[in-house]
Formats: C-alpha cells, structure tokens, sequence
C-alpha cells in the first residue's frame, strides 16, 4: 500500500520500483471536489528470470486533499481490517488446511512530502494509527528537490518526531527482523526519486530527470536512496515483512477481536502459548531442515569428491598404459629401424658383390 498526498509521485515510484507500468498517473483533483480517499487495489502476476511474483499494489488517492482531513485515515484503516477480517475467516472455515488466499497489506510505504521541517499533524497521527496495523516504512518524496545537506537535517527532523511520538516502523521497531537489514537502517526514512524518463549518462541509458544544472539519477546512491528501499523490499525484508504482519499485527488485530467477542483472557492465554509453541515448533523444522540440508551437501561433496578420486585413479591409470603402450610401440620401432638397416646392409653387401663379380668376368673376356 502506498500513502501520501497527492502529487508526490506515488504512481510513478511503484512503476519506477517494479520497473514497469503497473498503473496510469492519477492526477491531483480539486480539493474542493474530492469527498473521501479512494482505496484502489490492482493485482499484476510479475515474472523475471522464471520468477513469479503476485503482487498487489493499494493505491489511496485523495489522501490529504480534503479541507476536513479529519475522516481521511477511516477508508484506509477499514480496508486494512477487512483484508485481516477475511484472513480469519478463512482460517475458521472448513477448508483452513488449504492455501489461504493472502490479501493482507504487508508492508505500507509512507509518502513525505520534501517540506525539510517537523512532521504535519496528519502524518504523525497517520503514522501512529497505521504503524498499529501494518508495517509502515516511511519515505522522502522528491527526493531531488532537496541538496544532500537538506536531506540529511531532514531525515534526522523525522527520526526525532517519530521517537517523540512513539511511532513504530519497519524494521527498526522489531528487533526479530533488524538482523539481516542492519545496513539499510542508517538510511531510514528512505529518499526517493520516481521517474519514467530515461536519460543518458556516459552514452548509456538510465532512469532519471534531467535538468538545466545537471541530471538526477534514480539509482544513484549519491542522489537518492531508492535502490536501498528496493534491496529491502525486495531481497533483505521479503520474508521478515510476510512473518511480522502475522505473528504481529494479524495476531493482534484477531486477540482485539476474541477479546471484543467475550473470549476469556485464560484462553487468550492458551492461544498465545499454542502460536508459540507453533513458532517453536517451526523453528525447530526449519533448523532440523537447515541440518539435513547441512549432512546432503557433506554426503555430496563427499560422493562428488570419491568420484574425484576415482576419476584420478582412472586417469593415472590410462596414463601409465598410454606411457607403456608408446615405449612399446617406441621398441618396435626401433627394432624395425635396426632391421631395416641390417636388410639396408645386406642389400648393398650383395650389390658390391654382385658388381664386383660382374667386373672380374668382364676383364676376362677381354
């Protein structure tokens, strides 16, 4: 799901971020005329290199365009629990033992306007409603309207308002998930720039704008940090964003609703301790997993290694045959040699014979 005021380039950024159009620009309306945020889900089926990726993109135009921004949260935070709400109705049916169609928000990236000053009363309270729910990564739109000065006083301005307000994001505010991202948190909110302009740097084609003072690159660290945010949306966090939305924000979303339904707090209890011991027992397939993955590849290196050995046994084998069979054939030329010469010698014995005996019988004749 993508969050912010229009204008920030929202649209652009996702097609920028998949590299390819996933939806047309949606133009800022009038303010006046626009009466309540839209949510517009579009699912696309991405495939690169053989890979398949599902993927849904919830788009919330009107966002912050409203006079009265007061309801402006409502539509969102009501799509989010719907998509928990048909999770666990699907988990309550007899047929919970299937694949469970996931249409959960995994991850919510949260447009910031590039204003360089504290956070707006919308965003922060936005930011505390959503973070509750989803996981919420913040994000610097146009990027390339700020200098690098500008962007780093920014980035620490946010950081602050989002302390200061007990504002939970992803991955900084779940310690399980921080390990494999450690590098990527200094980068926190991300700078971004979306563009579906090419340009030429060095006689080579790159996503970017160009301007009269120069040219700004989309995948330049030096000039944002979208492919920081792609590295972690799509390698570092992919699984960590899947894992938190359940064991955190799904399984605090469906204990409010046992709990609103009159389910005493000792069963609650029990259904904690039984998703424990479930994440236990995951763990401990997954490490059992891991080790036997471990012991396959020892067993076939160990094979791949014997087999090695064997094919050098062999090879040395075959080599000392071929060493045996060419002094061989080196002996029997040499004897043909020597018996050529000895058949060579005989030969012209007889004919100086032959000539000799031939002159005698001549000079007699004489």
């Amino acid at each position: 799901m993508v969050v912010g005021e229009s204008g920030l380039g929202k649209t652009t950024f996702m097609n920028t971020l998949f590299n390819t159009p996933l939806k047309e620009e949606i133009h800022p309306k009038n303010p006046q005329s626009t009466q309540t945020v839209e949510i517009s889900p579009v699912h696309y089926e991405l495939v690169e290199d053989g890979v398949t990726l599902n993927l849904t993109v919830v788009d919330t135009p009107g966002f912050g365009d409203q006079l009265n921004r007061e309801h402006n949260l409502d539509p969102i935070v009501e799509y989010i629990d719907n998509q928990f709400e048909a999770y666990h109705t699907a988990e309550r049916s007899p047929e919970f033992r299937r694949a469970i169609p996931d249409t959960r928000i995994h991850a919510l990236l949260y447009f910031i306007p590039p204003t360089g000053h504290a956070l707006k009363e919308l965003d922060i309270k936005s930011l505390q409603v959503l973070s509750a729910k989803v996981n919420v990564i913040p994000v610097i739109a146009k990027a390339d309207t700020l200098t690098q000065e500008e962007k780093a006083a920014f980035k620490k301005t946010i950081l602050r308002d989002i302390e200061a307000n007990d504002i939970r994001i992803f991955p900084t505010a779940y310690p399980d998930d921080r390990e494999s991202v450690e590098d990527l948190e200094k980068y926190i909110p991300f700078t971004v720039i979306g563009s579906d302009q090419f340009v030429d740097v060095g006689g080579k084609k790159v996503r970017g704008r160009s301007y009269r003072w120069g040219i700004v690159e989309v995948e330049n660290e030096q000039h944002c940090d979208f492919i920081h945010l792609r590295e972690l949306l799509m390698t570092h966090a992919l699984h960590d964003l899947l894992e938190t939305s359940h064991t955190v924000h799904y399984h605090n979303y469906r204990a409010q609703k046992l709990r609103s339904s009159g389910r005493p707090e000792s069963i609650l209890a029990c259904d904690d301790s039984y998703e424990h011991r479930i994440e236990r027992s995951k763990q401990s397939m997954a490490e059992e997993m891991i080790k036997k993955e471990e012991e396959m590849r020892q067993n076939f290196v160990m094979k791949v290694r014997e087999k090695e050995a064997n094919l050098r046994e062999r090879e040395e084998q075959l080599n000392q045959r071929r060493q045996q069979l060419m002094a061989e054939l080196e002996e029997q030329r040499l004897a043909l040699a020597a018996e050529e010469r000895e058949f060579q010698e005989l030969y012209n014995a007889n004919r100086s014979a032959s000539v000799s005996k031939g002159s005698k019988i001549f000079g007699k004749k004489n």
